[in-house]
């Protein structure tokens, strides 16, 4: 596709789906890596139509996990020296009292979106706008359908949610592949660091990018697309279901749901209530378990343990999230 069509097939889809405009004031999240810095120099170069063109502000985060954080940063903060039109730039390093070993992205996520939600407040920004692209898309929808994830998690990121304390999260370039990305910016990135981290094939994810996915275009050229169509027939199917579900979500919260329903339903409703409260990345076995927990007349109190720092509380009736 040429450079010019594809640039204006992207304003198209910004308008359809309304995912900011001119009266929008956006954090990017910035890493260091080439997709992050197109995107901030594609929302800083002054080519969007003045209606969709949103105040601009940049974050970058720096994790302190990896040996070349420091270049990282340094790189990250001569950009933001040389980007026009930034309402604020923000350099934020993460403090640890101990590096993780284990659930380390996932606890590295949780600090860094802690951060933004801060700093985004701080700003006055009401959208924090990240670089997930639809490679990013595929690979999710194969980890989570991998790690035996149910079908809320099947569809896949969402471009545009709003989150739990009123922001709301944007993926612009959800409908591009990567390799796209280079087309979309006139003046090209010269300068970016790889996370060597992604060559690891230790990581699940790495596999998946580096093995699966290239396995599975070789079996067929249009895997990737036809994993996203697939994604998207399930993004309608729930929001057909939708309503139906959040009246489960709402009694369960008022401790009055009726825990006998067909597990596979009551499913449902538990990844709904755990994603309206921004937990995506839950097991079957431990909802299950959890059904189980809430249906057993013979206790009264019970936890089932997410992770490292969070788990599920049974008192009487009622089931909480709580972080430990």
């Amino acid at each position: 596709m040429q450079p010019r069509v594809l640039r204006a097939n992207l304003i198209r889809h910004l308008r359809e789906q309304h995912l900011f405009d001119a009266t929008d004031h956006v954090l990017v999240a910035v890493s260091g890596g080439q997709d992050s810095l197109r995107l901030l120099r594609w929302l800083t170069a002054g080519d969007l139509p003045i209606d969709l063109q949103p105040q601009v502000s940049a974050i970058y985060i720096n994790h302190q996990l990896r040996s070349d954080a420091q270049q990282e940063e340094e790189l990250v903060r001569k950009v933001f020296a040389h980007t026009p039109h930034l309402q604020s730039a923000t350099i934020r390093k993460l403090d640890w009292s101990e590096v993780p070993t284990v659930s380390v992205e996932e606890k590295a996520r949780e600090k860094r979106y802690g951060v933004m939600f801060s700093v985004a407040e701080q700003v006055g920004a009401n959208s924090i706008v990240t670089a997930h692209h639809r490679n990013d898309q595929v690979e999710t929808i194969l980890y989570k359908l991998a790690r035996g994830s149910r079908l809320e998690q099947l569809t896949g990121m969402p471009e545009k949610q709003t989150l739990t304390n009123g922001l709301k999260l944007v993926r612009p370039f959800l409908s591009l592949s990567k390799l796209e990305l280079k087309d979309l910016i006139k003046e090209p990135v010269q300068e970016w660091i790889d996370d060597y981290t992604n060559d690891d094939q230790q990581y699940a994810r790495n596999r998946l990018r580096n093995a699966v996915i290239p396995d599975l275009q070789h079996i067929n050229k249009q895997a990737v697309a036809h994993i996203i169509n697939f994604a998207d027939q399930l993004t309608a199917l729930q929001a057909l279901a939708n309503p139906q579900i959040k009246q489960y979500v709402a009694a369960l919260e008022a401790g009055v749901l009726d825990w006998e329903l067909p597990t596979e339903q009551l499913l449902l409703v538990l990844q709904q209530w755990l994603q309206k409260q921004e937990v995506f990345d839950v097991k079957d076995r431990q909802l299950r378990q959890t059904i189980q927990l809430m249906r057993n007349k013979n206790v009264a109190t019970g936890s089932i343990q997410l992770n490292d720092y969070k788990q599920l509380i049974r008192d009487h009736q009622w089931l909480r999230l709580v972080k430990s």
